[in-house]
């Protein structure tokens, strides 16, 4: 008899445990707090090396320029890490190694319209600056680079990197 009734017992809980029960709250409203952030959006391009045996210009661009009507994304020549001995720019054969050589190149900015080119002087000089939509510079834009070559450089392969700093301004 005993086992009989743990029996009905058992089965009352296992059918109790998968009929589905409703909750009711008190609660009848409720809120969600939505946020979107809407940043500016540019894309420079900038080449991880150029020869200038091929050509000694090189021009900015840009894909994308979605920055806002009060805004300017201007790039500089990163003066610290770019130039040695205050102000100068080499490029280098062999560096590091007791073989090392140098010579002194200069950097020329202008703007694309034009075919002339002002040498950058300065540690930190604007080099390209642009204006919302426009993937062309709206100032300067270009660079040259002209290597000062003494009669008694050894011939060979010479590099050097240029940094940029790249910074969204406001207007």
């Amino acid at each position: 008899m005993i086992k009989r009734i743990f029996a009905i017992l058992l089965a009352t809980i296992m059918i109790c445990s998968i009929s589905p029960m409703n909750a009711f709250a008190n609660q009848t409203s409720g809120s969600i707090a939505v946020s979107y952030t809407y940043s500016p959006e540019y894309s420079i391009n900038i080449p991880a090396s150029i020869s200038i045996n091929d050509g000694d210009k090189f021009i900015f661009s840009a894909n994308t320029m979605d920055i806002g009507s009060n805004k300017n994304v201007r790039i500089t020549i990163d003066g610290a890490a770019t130039y040695e001995n205050g102000g100068n720019f080499y490029l280098c054969k062999d560096k590091g190694t007791e073989n090392e050589q140098r010579i002194s190149c200069r950097i020329l900015r202008g703007l694309l319209s034009s075919s002339s080119f002002e040498d950058i002087t300065g540690l930190s000089e604007l080099v390209a600056t642009f204006t919302d939509g426009n993937t062309s510079p709206k100032a300067y834009g270009a660079l040259k680079f002209k290597p000062q070559i003494p009669s008694s450089t050894p011939y060979g392969t010479y590099t050097g990197t240029v940094y940029f700093k790249i910074e969204l301004i406001d207007v």
